[in-house]
């Protein structure tokens, strides 16, 4: 076969381009993976070499705030899931039922999940913490993608709730935060000390305005 391909290329008359070389070559069959979305590990979006900056997070990627209210069982969560990286936190026991948190440290991307696989939050990282890489990307409701509290007032107008910096006893200081209530999701912005940078996002369903607090 490979004498027949190279006799093939040497007789082809110059400037006719093989079918493959015009279009490309056809992907192969995909798999249909494990039926467990989380024991099939995911596919990074991020194809940056290693030890190079993070390029800026490609636009049109999906909008966090659908996955609100819905299962990580669910085909278009899952899908989600993949595009950012999302795997089940370490720790868990294999076989003892859904995990309840989901992360990729990578993306600067983690959920927040009930007993029964709902997701309950969404929370962005922006400070670099916990080994997460600061996230890329739009915010959702509006907020656009610059992480500072002026962008954010400027793209999502007064807030709906305030909090001035605090300090707990444990964790030590905490800057100011802001909410926003949108159509069908609440987004909580977390300030660094200095009252503008922002530190972390956090995008819940209406009915958890309490434990966003």
């Amino acid at each position: 076969m490979d004498s027949l391909e190279r006799r093939t290329d040497h007789h082809r008359q110059p400037g006719t381009a093989r079918t493959e070389d015009r279009y490309g070559t056809k992907p192969g069959p995909r798999s249909a993976g494990s039926p467990d979305p989380f024991l099939t590990p995911a596919r990074s979006a991020n194809t940056d070499p290693v030890d190079l900056p993070a390029a800026p997070r490609p636009a049109g990627r999906t909008d966090l705030s659908l996955l609100l209210g819905r299962t990580v069982l669910e085909a278009r969560v899952q899908r989600v899931c993949r595009e950012y990286g999302l795997l089940p936190r370490s720790g868990e026991a294999v076989g003892s039922g859904l995990s309840r948190s989901y992360l990729s440290r990578e993306a600067g991307v983690e959920l927040a999940a009930d007993a029964y696989g709902v997701v309950t939050a969404v929370l962005l990282h922006f400070h670099g913490d916990d080994g997460f890489t600061p996230f890329q990307g739009e915010i959702p409701g509006g907020a656009g993608s610059v992480p500072r509290r002026t962008h954010l007032l400027a793209m999502l107008g007064r807030p709906d709730a305030q909090g001035a910096p605090y300090r707990d006893r444990h964790l030590g200081e905490y800057g100011p935060w802001d909410r926003w209530v949108r159509a069908g999701f609440v987004v909580h912005a977390q300030y660094a000390v200095d009252g503008e940078r922002v530190d972390l996002v956090t995008l819940t369903l209406p009915d958890r305005l309490t434990e966003a607090a």
